[in-house]
């Protein structure tokens, strides 16, 4: 169940479900961030990234930057919403508000086939994607 809750999460990160702005949208509760703090901390110290990285994400910007394209790349996998480099996205919808959840389809099922030279790089292409088509859908965490 736990995992379930997190692939809301990661929608909301990934694709990522939702503003783009600091704050966090408001049905990603404390519990839920606090059952990702171990991913979390472990993606980003795997990789670099920092929080401040992070926020800028959540302000707009979204750097070609390895230190977050495998952070993003991480939090996939341990979310277990990619499965042999493909994108979950009935997962991934299944876990989103209902009024959410035909936008986040539709946007999912076309960003999801984005390519990569790896899975690092697939990764920011899907978020690339889904940040210029509808960066009201785009939350890191």
């Amino acid at each position: 169940m736990a995992r379930h809750v997190v692939c809301w999460i990661f929608l909301g990160m990934a694709m990522q479900a939702l503003l783009v702005s600091a704050g966090r949208p408001d049905f990603i509760t404390d519990d839920m961030m606090a059952m990702v703090a171990d991913d979390k901390a472990r993606c980003m110290g795997a990789h670099g990234t920092t929080e401040a990285l992070i926020d800028q994400v959540n302000n707009g910007a979204l750097p070609n930057d390895r230190a977050l394209t495998c952070y993003m790349d991480c939090l996939f996998s341990a979310f277990g919403v990619i499965d042999e480099g493909e994108l979950e996205v009935d997962m991934l919808v299944g876990f989103l508000p209902d009024h959410m959840q035909d936008a986040a389809r539709d946007l999912l099922e076309t960003c999801g086939k984005e390519p990569g030279a790896d899975p690092c790089d697939k990764v920011f292409n899907i978020a690339k994607c889904v940040q210029s088509k509808r960066p009201d859908l785009w939350f890191m965490i």
